[in-house]
């Protein structure tokens, strides 16, 4: 009766019907609920054993008190017995034995219960150990092999460096923590029944990346490639929009590198059409810029436009998180805006010409205060790329002379028209600087370098 008892209990507490609220599986943030075998199994099994030893005592209770009753033994058939029977002085003696007999067969009953309890919970530990490190074994795999290839996860919007990306699945829910861990090794089901991938070899790169942040839309190559990041700097009116967009209508054409994301496609269209018509784009807006993000080959790469108002601004420079992400700089240089270039233009050229009036030593200097202050490691490589190469005279132009080193020229024209600084603090910031000439003309009477060439330099340390 007892085992009968026992029996009963367990199949109670495993039915479908029973109460799962002990189980707490919907305690995590994600839209999710834990895996069985991540530990609600061991919340189960202890709630079990409870359960049946509980039953036990019960029954070996209440089977001793309906089969004695004080010292004599309990009538249980209808018949009436003699009272001689009844009052044989071997009935206390007979009661003594039943209840030695009840109480070793409850110690046996109790013994098994415990054993058979205990040999269970060995083995489902080592189940819920073997789940739980599985997990973190594909998780430390995950994250060595995109630390190994050098990927990281920044949002183009906020510039900050997310540990992850939040993924959002297709009915709209979002995880934040999409990673094997208690709600699933391999996989997950959303609150949706939606089975959802826990890694990217296994299918995660196909769901929608969020930032955790502020909420934008990643692109969908992010956790699948490396990132590059590269802020485009210069004083207001150096041209850096327009280089930005000849640089990447360049690298588009020659099949390097394609929008990451249709905001992206969206800017260098409207770029595209206005520099078509002969006008050029609007003034880049006083505020923390939003990258061009492209898939170059093998890379994400991050260009960032920024308003000279920016990087001319000590204050507004200091705030500008986007710096602290640096791989390499590109600095535009207005030939115009240097007084000695100046003198010598054509008033023609100066008045249908927009032309910085920052020198570009300044921002330089509040470049390099700003990545000290953001206490990041300086980049390695500025491309100093001078800009407007078409409104140079041919005389004064710094590949007149058919130089046979390009960058050595641009060096020496810099210094000559009173620069000397610039190019020395440059040299002495950052171990390796490299000098363009661009234009956004596609033909003009000099020779220039290729718009793409600066971008080009800065990802690989060579030029096309």
């Amino acid at each position: 009766m007892a085992l009968v008892a026992v029996t009963r209990e367990a199949l109670d507490c495993l039915a479908g019907r029973a109460s799962t609220e002990h189980l707490a599986l919907d305690t995590l943030p994600d839209p999710a609920d834990r895996r069985y075998l991540s530990g609600p199994a061991l919340r189960d099994h202890r709630r079990l054993g409870v359960a049946c030893f509980v039953a036990l005592h019960q029954r070996m209770s209440t089977q001793l008190d309906e089969s004695f009753a004080g010292n004599g033994l309990r009538r249980v058939r209808p018949i009436r017995e003699s009272q001689v029977i009844t009052r044989s002085p071997a009935v206390p003696f007979l009661a003594t034995a039943a209840r030695t007999g009840f109480a070793i067969g409850y110690t046996i009953a109790l013994v098994l219960l415990a054993t058979t309890w205990s040999v269970q919970l060995v083995f489902l530990t080592a189940a819920v150990a073997g789940f739980r490190l599985l997990a973190l074994a594909l998780w430390l795999f995950e994250s060595f092999s995109l630390m190994l290839r050098g990927i990281t996860t920044e949002c183009p919007r906020c510039h900050a460096r997310l540990a992850r990306p939040v993924f959002v699945c297709p009915c709209g829910r979002e995880h934040r923590a999409l990673i094997p861990g208690a709600q699933g090794a391999f996989f997950r089901t959303c609150r949706c029944d939606r089975r959802l991938p826990t890694l990217l070899i296994a299918g995660k790169s196909g769901l929608s990346p969020r930032c955790g942040g502020c909420d934008a839309s990643l692109p969908s190559a992010t956790q699948m490639m490396p990132t590059r990041h590269v802020p485009v700097v210069g004083g207001t009116g150096a041209g850096k929009s327009v280089f930005l967009h000849t640089a990447v209508a360049r690298m588009r054409s020659d099949h390097d590198a394609v929008p990451a994301d249709p905001f992206t496609d969206s800017r260098l269209a409207e770029t595209g059409a206005l520099l078509a018509d002969g006008r050029f784009p609007p003034r880049t807006p006083v505020s923390q810029p939003v990258s061009h993000t492209l898939q170059v080959r093998n890379r994400l790469l991050h260009l960032y436009d920024a308003a000279g108002e920016i990087v001319q601004d000590a204050d507004r420079i200091a705030d500008s998180a986007f710096l602290a992400l640096s791989d390499g700089v590109v600095l535009v240089v207005d030939p115009l805006a240097l007084p000695a270039v100046r003198a010598r233009a054509d008033p023609d050229v100066l008045a249908g010409t927009r032309s910085s009036g920052i020198d570009p030593k300044t921002v330089l200097d509040l470049l390099t205060e700003t990545l000290t202050e953001h206490h990041t490691a300086t980049p390695r490589r500025i491309a100093v790329v001078v800009t407007k190469g078409d409104t140079l005279p041919c005389s004064t132009h710094p590949y007149a002379t058919q130089p046979p080193d390009r960058p050595a020229a641009v060096r020496a024209w810099l210094i000559t028209h009173g620069h000397a600084d610039l190019v020395h603090s440059a040299e002495h910031h950052f171990p390796h600087v490299h000098y363009f000439v661009v234009t956004y003309l596609t033909a003009s009477h000099d020779p220039h370098d290729d718009p793409a060439a600066p971008i080009h330099w800065l990802l690989t340390g060579t030029t096309p």
